[in-house]
C-alpha cells in the first residue's frame, strides 16, 4: 500500500481540483472552501487509517485516545473502515457519538462541581437545544453541513481509491 507520505501528497494535490469542482457544483466560494477544507481534514486526519497506528491517528495528538475504541473494533482495511460508502459514514457517526458522550459528561461534571448538584436529563436537553439554536442561526447550515460531509467523504475516498489503484498496479505488474 502507498505510504502515509504518498496519501498526504495525493490529498494535497486534490485540494485545487476539489475546490474548482465544488465551486462549479455549488456556485459558492464559501461552500467550495468548506468542502475543500473538509476534504483536507478527511484525507489528513479523518481517513480510513484511523484503525491502525498511522500518521492520521498520531496527528490527533493527545486526542487520539478518542480513536482507540475505533481501532479495537474495526479490522484494518475492512469494508467498515476503508469502504467507500460506509467508511466515512461510520467514522462520522462514531465521532459524533464520542463527542456527544463527552459533552454529556462535561455538562454533568460542570453541574456537579460548579452548581453543587448533578445535572438531570432536562439540563442536558436544554444545553443541546441551545447548541442547536446557535447552529441554526448561522443561516445556510444545511448546505454547509452537506458540503462538509461531501468533503470528508472525498478525502477518505481518495485514500481508499489510491489503495485500490496501488493493489491493481502491483498485481498487474506481477502478471507481466
Amino acid at each position: 500500500m502507498p505510504s502515509g507520505r504518498t496519501h498526504d501528497a495525493i490529498t494535497l494535490l486534490l485540494a485545487a481540483p476539489t475546490f474548482a469542482a465544488a465551486w462549479g457544483v455549488t456556485g459558492s466560494v464559501p461552500l467550495a472552501a468548506t468542502a475543500t477544507g473538509a476534504m483536507l481534514f478527511g484525507g489528513l486526519m479523518f481517513g480510513p487509517d484511523l484503525d491502525i497506528l498511522s500518521r492520521q491517528y498520531t496527528r490527533w495528538g493527545p486526542l487520539r485516545l478518542l480513536w482507540w475504541p475505533y481501532r479495537v473494533v474495526f479490522r484494518h482495511r475492512s469494508r467498515w473502515s476503508h469502504g467507500i460508502i460506509f467508511g466515512t459514514l461510520i467514522r462520522v457517526v462514531y465521532f459524533a457519538l464520542v463527542v456527544t458522550l463527552l459533552a454529556c459528561a462535561a455538562i454533568y461534571l460542570r453541574a456537579t462541581f460548579v452548581a453543587g448538584t448533578p445535572a438531570d436529563y432536562s439540563a442536558i436537553i436544554h444545553a443541546w437545544r441551545a447548541l442547536k439554536a446557535g447552529a441554526l442561526m448561522q443561516g445556510r447550515t444545511l448546505h454547509a453541513l452537506l458540503a462538509a460531509l461531501a468533503g470528508l467523504w472525498w478525502g477518505a475516498a481518495s485514500h481508499t481509491l489510491t489503495d485500490v489503484a496501488w493493489s491493481v498496479l502491483r498485481k498487474g505488474s506481477q502478471i507481466f
